[in-house]
């Protein structure tokens, strides 16, 4: 009967010091991982966003060459044919998109003006957003309407998934591209 009661005695005892250290080492490994997955999810969110805003401003520069039909048009398009922008920085081999706002275009501007007006406010835009964006706006003269190809290039930080995709860091700095065709 004394061994009986010996027996129960260990059962009722409870859980032991290495049983709890074990529990402890599992649920903040379990934490760790979660901790690690939420920091990617807020990263892999602020990157999709960037993207959103990138195509929100391609279209929004698609839309003002739309509307401006008559300076994108195949007669004055080879006048410039390409520009490229960096920062606030406009580069095109005409001149005339380089000027923010045109001299006599308070009331009326011509097609010339209102595009070179549009493309610095468009720039100015890019760069307040995305201060590491390249764009490069090339344009093909066709014998009825031009085709247009406006190509943005930008970084942007992704967070790694794991010790082999971090290099030396936790984060990484890719080059992002995103390229829209217009038909002005």
């Amino acid at each position: 009967m004394t061994d009986l009661n010996l027996n129960n005695h260990r059962l009722i005892k409870g859980f032991t010091l290495f049983e709890v250290m074990v529990a402890l080492i599992v649920c903040g490994v379990g934490l760790l991982g979660l901790a690690k997955m939420a920091a990617l999810g807020i990263s892999a969110s602020q990157n999709a966003g960037s993207r959103s805003l990138i195509a929100v401003q391609m279209e929004s520069l698609a839309s003002m060459m739309h509307a401006n039909s008559a300076f994108w048009q195949p007669a004055t398009t080879p006048v410039f044919a390409k520009f490229t922008a960096t920062g606030t920085t406009i580069t095109d081999a005409s001149g005339s998109l380089i000027t923010a706002y045109p001299a006599g275009c308070l009331t009326t501007c011509t097609p010339t003006q209102l595009a070179a007006f549009d493309v610095n406010t468009w720039v100015q835009d890019m760069n307040n957003q995305f201060p590491t964006y390249n764009a490069t706006v090339t344009c093909a003269p066709a014998p009825v309407q031009i085709d247009c190809t406006i190509q943005v290039t930008w970084t942007e930080k992704q967070l790694a998934i794991n010790a082999t995709a971090a290099v030396g860091s936790a984060t990484q700095i890719t080059q992002q591209s995103y390229s829209i065709y217009v038909k002005p």
